[in-house]
């Protein structure tokens, strides 16, 4: 090779050197333009401290986005937003469908992830006290089990659980009392052990979700967290993973970190006893709840007052899905849930006893990924995060919107990527127009069920009054059940498909065929128990015995109203409101939404459809 031909291949090699370190400094730069931090500016991120406060200083646009529910004023939809109404005021079956359960004492409307541990320690369901005084005197304080879905420390704790292995610890953390384990979260960023800071939604004892609950600290890939997501998606047929808990393409990912919460669940006694945190106000004989008995743990979330950590021995508790008839690949069947409960029913008969007909009851949560898994979504490949996390433009940049909330607020991002061929007021009107129609289907199941709970107490009433179904001269309530244990059996199964719709936050829109055929079933079960009460009263020689059918009008008598102490509690007093630190919560919803209501069942085709915007 010639001297000039030496000199320009060094050349040529000095530039391609020159043109990859430019590139390489181009990337890195462009890269720390999007997380917005410098080299100096970037913080390690682990487990060890969750925080979205700490990780958001490596991607403060997204922390910004998750933070902006904080300050926002609530917005509603008609089936739905964040504002925080009371859905026993608009919805007030409920009180008679949770008969005996706390949730018809308190029931609002969801204020988002970052609010989620905020509500589950203010809720009225995890005050004793207050279910006590208000006829629940056997509720005995929610398990740490409830944090699973509320708090981003969950992982943090289940591993700073005392025991000799994962599964051990796993065990403990959810079978210790709530207001336990809440005393156990350490102070970050800076914050002083009990302060207020310690005790905030930024990093506190009242974090919600954070970003170390979907993403891994070392890659940011997306992860599972939650053991008792896992566990039910290998008992359904996916292979475990060490590095995302399971097997699942990035998009199968982007619904199944969703998947860890948005879910039914239950919890499944483990038939053993376990060493667990307690308290030693305990052995406090001064301590005591409003009924006079004795106080097992402090319903507050820093150690106090001399009150100190103690360890006692509980029944086990474990988060479980009830997904193993669900298996991989198939969607989801309201069935499904009929064969494992009961198959179960040995070990875990009910969640409670309805307190109007003895029923024992299924209380389903929010099973969103099972109703969407066999939508027209899920068929075609679409992922919660494409429509509640849609991808969105900041200047030059392309970001995951991480303020999650009803594709409705931003229709242009979520639903317009595919539907590129509509208005924005026209596919919203066709969303409401599905809801409409789910609402319409979800009121007649509702109450018609209420109508079945209704007669169920009439003639439980009148058959105690014959002396065959009586001991001792009062009403033998076990006969009664042995001789309506079919009607029972209708009422358990016919509210749990309106439960599964109701609890579904996407009002059926998720997967409309579905939602429909349940609450058809719902509404076929509820009449069906009619019937079969009719056969019983003629057989028992009860003549005036007639079945009702409920509407709109003779629901709205049972409007509980908004929350008020009824006696002088812990510093409140009778007829005080109880959460009267925040106005918006637990309120009247808007007036157009109860209109709504009014003319969905019956189905007034004249009010409802002249809402509807049709035009392309």
């Amino acid at each position: 090779m010639s001297k000039n031909g030496i000199i320009a291949g060094i050349t040529g090699l000095i530039i391609v050197i020159g043109a990859v370190l430019w590139l390489n400094n181009d990337i890195t730069k462009k890269q720390q333009e999007n997380l917005h931090v410098t080299s100096k500016d970037f913080v390690e991120m682990s487990d060890e401290n969750p925080t979205f406060d700490h990780w958001g200083q490596n991607f403060p646009d997204h922390l910004e986005m998750y933070l902006k529910v904080e300050n926002e004023t609530p917005i509603s939809t008609e089936f739905g937003g964040n504002l925080s109404y009371s859905k026993l005021i608009r919805y007030p079956q409920l009180t008679i469908l949770w008969a005996g359960y706390p949730f018809s004492i308190d029931a609002n409307e969801e204020r988002g992830h970052f609010w989620i541990q905020v509500d589950q320690m203010d809720t009225a369901r995890n005050n004793k006290d207050f279910l006590n005084s208000h006829g629940f005197a056997g509720f005995g304080g929610q398990p740490t089990a409830c944090m699973n879905c509320h708090s981003g420390w969950t992982p943090w704790l289940i591993k700073n659980t005392k025991g000799e292995t994962f599964q051990d610890k796993w065990i403990a953390f959810n079978s210790t009392k709530y207001w336990t384990t809440i005393k156990s979260i350490p102070a970050m960023n800076g914050a002083k052990e009990g302060s207020q800071q310690h005790a905030s939604p930024h990093g506190g004892k009242r974090m919600g979700v954070t970003c170390a609950d979907c993403h891994s600290p070392d890659t940011m890939n997306l992860r599972l967290t939650r053991p008792a997501a896992i566990n039910a998606l290998i008992a359904r047929g996916y292979e475990p993973d060490e590095q995302q808990g399971v097997k699942a393409t990035r998009e199968e990912m982007r619904t199944l970190v969703c998947s860890q919460c948005h879910v039914e669940y239950y919890f499944k006694p483990t038939g053993t006893k376990v060493k667990v945190i307690g308290e030693s106000i305990a052995k406090d004989s001064n301590q005591k709840w409003w009924n006079g008995t004795q106080k097992t743990y402090d319903e507050y979330e820093f150690w106090r007052n001399g009150n100190e950590p103690t360890e006692i021995e509980v029944d086990g508790l474990e988060l479980v899905f009830p997904w193993k008839e669900w298996k991989k690949g198939q969607p989801f069947r309201i069935e499904m849930f009929d064969d494992y409960y009961d198959k179960i029913r040995a070990t875990f008969p009910q969640d409670w006893v309805h307190k109007i007909t003895d029923a024992p009851m299924i209380k389903i949560q929010h099973p969103e990924s099972e109703l969407f898994s066999g939508g027209v979504h899920a068929a075609n490949g679409v992922s919660c995060a494409d429509c509640h996390m849609p991808y969105i433009r900041k200047g030059a940049m392309k970001l995951t919107q991480h303020n999650v909330t009803s594709p409705l607020q931003n229709i242009n991002a979520s639903c317009k990527t595919c539907h590129n061929g509509k208005s924005e007021n026209y596919l919203k009107a066709q969303i409401l127009d599905i809801q409409k129609s789910i609402a319409y289907d979800l009121r007649s199941a509702e109450y018609a069920t209420v109508s079945l709970i209704h007669d169920i107490k009439n003639l439980r009433e009148l058959l105690g009054k014959l002396p065959v179904y009586q001991t001792d001269g009062n009403p033998d309530k076990a006969k009664i059940s042995t001789l309506l244990k079919d009607v029972l059996e209708l009422h358990r199964k016919a509210q749990m498909r309106a439960d599964f719709v109701g609890a579904e936050n996407s009002t059926g829109f998720h997967n409309p065929r579905e939602a429909s055929r349940m609450l058809l079933q719902a509404v076929e079960m509820a009449r069906k128990g009619q019937t079969k009460l009719l056969e019983i009263a003629m057989a028992s020689g009860i003549k005036d015995f007639k079945t009702s059918n409920l509407g709109f009008e003779d629901i709205q008598k049972f409007n509980p109203g908004e929350i008020h102490y009824k006696v002088d509690v812990n510093g409140h007093k009778a007829g005080d409101r109880y959460y009267k630190h925040n106005n918006n919560i637990n309120g009247n919803p808007p007036s157009q939404y109860l209109e709504l209501d009014k003319n969905t069942k019956p189905y007034n085709y004249k009010v409802i459809d002249s809402q509807i915007e049709v035009s392309k």
